[in-house]
C-alpha cells in the first residue's frame, strides 16, 4: 500500500490491473496503483539489497542519497521520462517505478530514511498539474520488484509507458542512421562556406553521409555565445556567399543536410523580436532571447513557414530542432491566456506545433530528418523525430557513453546519436580511438576539422567509420545490454543474427557468447580475459584495423593479447 493526503491506496487486483493496462495479466512482483489526483504519494521498502540508482537524466549521478537530499527523476512532455530504478550489486532490479503518463509534470524520489532509523528506503511520487481534459480517470503507477536484469526492467518500463502514450513508431530514413559530420564544435558560430566545403569533401571520402550545419549560419560577424541574433533567419552573407551553390555541392558529394534552428527563440537583437515581442510566452535573459508564444496559431505558422522556405529554396533534408525544452515552463512563468490563443497550455501548443512540423515536412519529403536531443527524450516526444542525440558533452566520452545508454534503454525505437566528438590536434591516436569506442552503440557524430587532423587521426576515424557502417544493423538494432550502471557501464554489447559486438570499458573480463563476436578493448590493459567456454579461433586487430595476431583457444579461462583500443574477433571452433 502507499500513502497520500487522503489516506491509503492499495494495488489493483489482477483483474483491475488487466483492465486498466489493457493486458491479460500482471506479472508476479509487479504492482499497479491508480493515482486519483494530483498530489504526493509515499511508500517505503526494506533497506535490503539496494545498491545504486538510475534515472534517464541522472547522467553520472547514481548515488543513493539520504532523506534530506533525495535522488529524483523529473518528467514532463518536453523533459525526461517518468522512470526511476534502484538496483542491487549484481545489476538486478530491486525496485523500478514508472508512471503511465509521460506528458504531465511529475517527480519521483528515493532516499534512505536514516533520520528515523527504520532501515527503510523512502519512495515518493508527486503528480503535479495535469493537462486540461486528460487523465480524467487518474494516472497509473507501476512498481516492479522483480529480480530481473536492470536493462530489462528499464526497457519494460519504457514499453509499458509507450502502451499508454499517443505513440507511433516513425519510419527511419537511412541517413538518420549513418555517420554524421557536424559543424558545431569545430566552427561554433563561425561556419564558412569555403572551409566547410573542403571539410565535407574530406568527410565524404571517409564515408560520412549526413551533415548538420549548426548555429552561426544565420547572423553576420563573430561568435557571440548566445542567441541574441537568432530570429530573422537569413543566411549570413559574410559566411555563405552562395548558399544554394553550397547546398548543391554538398548534395553532389552524396551527403544530406540538416540545418540547426532553436525552435522557441527569437533573439533580442533581431527585427523579428521587435515585431513579435508582444507574442512571447516569456523572456529568457540567460539566452538573450524571447520564447515564442506558440499558443497563438500564427506563431506556429511563422515557425513552419521558415522551415518550409529552407526546404523549398535550398533543398535541405532535415532539421536539428534545438531548445524545445524551453517550452517546459509552468503556467506561473508564462504570459496569461489571451484572445487569439487556441490552447491554455504551452506544452499542449508544443505538441500541436511538433505534430504540424513533422506531418507537413514529411509530406514534402518522406525521408525528411528531425534531430532532437536530451533532455527532451520522452515517449510522446519521439512522435516528432527520427534521431535522438546525447546532450552536449564536448570531449567527455564517458558522459557520452552514459547518455547513449540512457537513450538506448528508454527509447530503443529511435536511432540514438552520440554528441559530436571533439579532440585536439595533438591528441594521441589511441585517445581518439577511445572516444570513438565510447560511442560504438550510437550513430557516430564527429566535429573535428578533418582537413587539419594528422594522418594517423584520419586513419583511426576511417577504420572506425568503415567498421561501424558495415555492422550498424547489429550495433543499432540488436539486443542491447549494458553492465554496471553504477560504474558508468563497464561493458556494453549488442547482438543480432548470430553475431555479437562487445566493448569493454571498465573490466577486462568477458564471457564468450558461443557465436561470432567482436570484442573491443577500451580498458587500461593491453589484454583482455576470456571467462572460458567452448573452444574458439581468433584474430586480433590494432586501432587502425591491421591484423596483429591470430590463434586458437581450448575454451579455458585465459588472457588474450589485445592492445588498448584493439579488437579481437572470436569464431567458434569447427
Amino acid at each position: 500500500m502507499i500513502e497520500y493526503e487522503n489516506g491509503l491506496l492499495y494495488p489493483l487486483t489482477a483483474e483491475e490491473a488487466a483492465e486498466a493496462t489493457g493486458t491479460q495479466e500482471c506479472a508476479e512482483g509487479v504492482e499497479i496503483y491508480r493515482l486519483p489526483a494530483a498530489g504526493t504519494y509515499k511508500w517505503v521498502e526494506d533497506l535490503v539489497g539496494f545498491f545504486s540508482t538510475w534515472a534517464p537524466l541522472n547522467w553520472r549521478d547514481h548515488t543513493l542519497r539520504q532523506w534530506w537530499n533525495p535522488n529524483y527523476c523529473e518528467s514532463s512532455y518536453t523533459y525526461g521520462a517518468p522512470i526511476m530504478m534502484v538496483h542491487d550489486a549484481e545489476d538486478r532490479n530491486r525496485v523500478t517505478v514508472s508512471l503511465s503518463d509521460s506528458v504531465l509534470r511529475s517527480r519521483i524520489t528515493v532516499s534512505v530514511d536514516d533520520l528515523n532509523q527504520r532501515d527503510e528506503l523512502i519512495f515518493t511520487v508527486t503528480v503535479k498539474e495535469t493537462v486540461a481534459g486528460e487523465n480524467a480517470s487518474g494516472v497509473l503507477l507501476r512498481i516492479d520488484r522483480r529480480p530481473i536484469d536492470w536493462n530489462d526492467a528499464v526497457q519494460q518500463a519504457g514499453e509499458w509507458i509507450r502502451s499508454f502514450a499517443r505513440f507511433e513508431r516513425k519510419p527511419v530514413p537511412d541517413n538518420a542512421a549513418l555517420p554524421l559530420y557536424s559543424s558545431w564544435y569545430n566552427f561554433h558560430q563561425e561556419p564558412e562556406q569555403k572551409l566547410l566545403t573542403k571539410e565535407l569533401e574530406a568527410a565524404a571520402r571517409l564515408g560520412f553521409k549526413t551533415f548538420i550545419l549548426d548555429d552561426g549560419w544565420q547572423f553576420e560577424g563573430n561568435n557571440t555565445g548566445d542567441y541574441e541574433k537568432c530570429g530573422d533567419w537569413h543566411v549570413a552573407a559574410d559566411k555563405f556567399y552562395d548558399f544554394k551553390a553550397f547546398c548543391d555541392k554538398v548534395h553532389s558529394l552524396g551527403i544530406k543536410i540538416l540545418m540547426w534552428f532553436p525552435v522557441p527563440f527569437i533573439g533580442y537583437l533581431t527585427e523579428d523580436y521587435k515585431r513579435l515581442k508582444d507574442k512571447m510566452a516569456y523572456n529568457n535573459d540567460a539566452c538573450g532571447a524571447g520564447v515564442l508564444d506558440i499558443r497563438y496559431p500564427e506563431m506556429r505558422e511563422f515557425i513552419k513557414d521558415v522551415y518550409k522556405r529552407y526546404v523549398r529554396d535550398f533543398g535541405i533534408d532535415g532539421l536539428k530542432l534545438d531548445f524545445i525544452d524551453a517550452f517546459n515552463a509552468t503556467p506561473a512563468e508564462i504570459a496569461p491566456f489571451a484572445e487569439g490563443m487556441d490552447t491554455e497550455s504551452l506544452e499542449t501548443a508544443a505538441r500541436m506545433l511538433l505534430d504540424e512540423i513533422y506531418n507537413e515536412l514529411t509530406e514534402i519529403d518522406p525521408e525528411f530528418m528531425f534531430e532532437f536531443r536530451q533532455n527532451y527524450i520522452g515517449v510522446e516526444m519521439v512522435n516528432h523525430c527520427n534521431m535522438l542525440r546525447v546532450c552536449d558533452c564536448a570531449a567527455d566520452s564517458v558522459t557520452n557513453r552514459v547518455g547513449i545508454a540512457a537513450l538506448r534503454s528508454v527509447n530503443a525505437t529511435t536511432p540514438t546519436h552520440s554528441d559530436m566528438l571533439l579532440w585536439g590536434h595533438n591528441e594521441t591516436p589511441l585517445n581518439c580511438r577511445r572516444q570513438l569506442l565510447n560511442i560504438m552503440f550510437s550513430v557516430p557524430q564527429i566535429s573535428v576539422r578533418l582537413t587539419e587532423m594528422p594522418e594517423d587521426h584520419i586513419r583511426v576515424i576511417s577504420c572506425f567509420v568503415d567498421y561501424w557502417t558495415a555492422n550498424r544493423d547489429v550495433l543499432l538494432n540488436g539486443g542491447f545490454k549494458a553492465r554496471r550502471p553504477d560504474l558508468n557501464y563497464t561493458l556494453m554489447s549488442s547482438g543480432k543474427n548470430g553475431k555479437r559486438i562487445t566493448v569493454l570499458y571498465g573490466t577486462a573480463l568477458f564471457e564468450p557468447c558461443g557465436c561470432t563476436e567482436d570484442v573491443f578493448n577500451n580498458t587500461e590493459s593491453d589484454f583482455i580475459v576470456s571467462a572460458g567456454g567452448a573452444p574458439f579461433e581468433y584474430e586480433v586487430f590494432d586501432i587502425y584495423g591491421e591484423k596483429t595476431a591470430r590463434g586458437k583457444s581450448d575454451g579455458s579461462a585465459q588472457k588474450l593479447p589485445v592492445a588498448r583500443g584493439g579488437m579481437i574477433r572470436i569464431v567458434p571452433a569447427g
